[in-house]
């Protein structure tokens, strides 16, 4: 069995260089692959703002990403913007001037833009606290895009901000790191050590170096002609297959890859009223891991489920283990606050998730609850029971914040010769 993996996973190991912050938020940044606006903060702003580039350079390599610099021409970034136009966050904020017209590219990629702090102040409890955020994250939500919003931890405002975002991203000490209901997505304690060159040994005269070469290379063409005679008297004789790895491409078989395009949510009229909220206890690589933690605690994790997302470049696959299924943060927040109170949750922070998708697999009359799960007791993967407002029953798999993140669940569901449906889920606990 697979040892958890938990968003708090960067080295502790000191080190001064700017590229150790960049290099941690390129460790973190798989763990952010299912989120779409991100709060970076930090008593340290260039730690902060290191931190955010290495988590935007990462996650460019797949999806768009846009860094914010909501500290004030903080260097890292400042030293991005590679236009002459001053327009940035706080005139767009001020005066209306658009977003669009502000990100401005980095790089050739096309898939990282970094929008500048502007002409005005940006530490502006005001533009911390405005609504439009959160229509921003909405925006960068549908398109599967980043939203990095690097801010100074003791900005005023900074707890609205972060609200109306998926989370935070802690780097270094930080005032936030005891704030109560606090959606902290990582942790960034330290950067990571960086391994410089080894001095160089004393230089070998050139004289000696090119008798010595000479040398090599006489020995190496008698030794190398004796050994092409051997090997083509033993292929002669031979009748051994070529190994695989050395069989012309064009002969290979190669196993094509499998793609799932997931359709949109079937009921978008419900989206207003979804049980969009829930609390994400922790995440392991092996989904054994995440079935006994939810066995043994299931009588306090209601709605608990398990969802496996592929994050990161390279997809691989974590089993998030969900509870609850509420239609507001602060309900989801105490639900959160009840785990740590009865150490359901203990070595990570838990984390309060926004996750209207689920996937609906059967629906009944008031009153069949347990019947609805013994139905599905031999299916492998969590199901759960929601009661609807006209008192039917409906069973759900999985929770998640992205449909496309649904994929992997769906394509077992349909080995297991169901018919998983992409729905916003409703309801609540019975």
């Amino acid at each position: 069995m697979t040892t958890p993996k938990t968003p708090i996973a960067v080295p502790e190991t000191p080190t001064d260089a700017p590229a150790g912050w960049e290099a941690a938020g390129r460790q973190i940044a798989p763990m952010l692959g299912s989120y779409a606006t991100v709060v970076v903060t930090s008593s340290d702003e260039l730690a902060a703002a290191h931190v955010a580039i290495g988590i935007g350079l990462t996650e460019s390599e797949h999806r768009r990403v846009a860094i914010a610099d909501l500290v004030g021409e903080v260097d890292p970034i400042q030293a991005l913007v590679a236009s002459g136009d001053p327009h940035g966050i706080s005139d767009s904020f001020t005066y209306g001037v658009s977003l669009n017209k502000i990100a401005q590219p980095v790089g050739t990629t096309g898939n990282l833009f970094v929008m500048p702090s502007g002409t005005g102040s940006v530490s502006d409890a005001q533009i911390f606290r405005n609504t439009r955020w959160q229509r921003l994250a909405n925006g960068f939500r549908e398109v599967g895009a980043l939203l990095l919003l690097v801010a100074p931890a003791d900005a005023p405002g900074l707890r609205d901000l972060i609200n109306q975002s998926d989370g935070v991203v802690l780097v270094g000490s930080s005032p936030l790191d005891f704030e109560p209901y606090l959606n902290v997505l990582a942790r960034v304690p330290t950067p990571v050590q960086i391994d410089t060159p080894k001095s160089a040994k004393q230089a070998v005269p050139t004289w000696r170096m090119m008798t010595y070469l000479v040398i090599f290379l006489a020995l190496v063409g008698v030794g190398g002609y004796g050994w092409y005679v051997r090997s083509e008297e033993k292929a002669m004789h031979s009748t051994r297959p070529m190994p695989s790895s050395v069989i012309p491409m064009q002969q290979r078989r190669i196993a094509p890859a499998e793609t799932l395009t997931v359709a949109p949510a079937a009921n978008p009229g419900d989206s207003s009223i979804a049980a969009a909220y829930a609390v994400e206890v922790s995440a392991w690589n092996a989904q054994e891991d995440a079935q006994v933690k939810l066995q043994q605690y299931r009588n306090r994790l209601p709605a608990g489920t398990i969802s496996p997302v592929p994050v990161g470049t390279a997809r691989e696959v974590y089993y998030k283990l969900i509870a609850g299924a509420f239609g507001s943060r602060r309900t989801a927040e105490r639900l959160l606050e009840d785990l740590h109170k009865h150490q359901v949750i203990q070595d990570v922070p838990g984390t309060v998730v926004r996750t209207p998708y689920a996937l609906l697999l059967d629906s009944a009359a008031a009153g069949h609850t347990q019947d609805l799960v013994e139905r599905y007791a031999g299916l492998g993967q969590p199901v759960y029971v929601l009661a609807q407002p006209d008192g039917t029953l409906k069973v759900y798999a999985g929770a998640f914040e992205r449909p496309e993140d649904s994929a992997t669940l769906i394509v077992a569901l349909r080995a297991a010769k169901l018919n998983p449906i992409l729905v916003y889920r409703t309801g609540r606990s019975p």
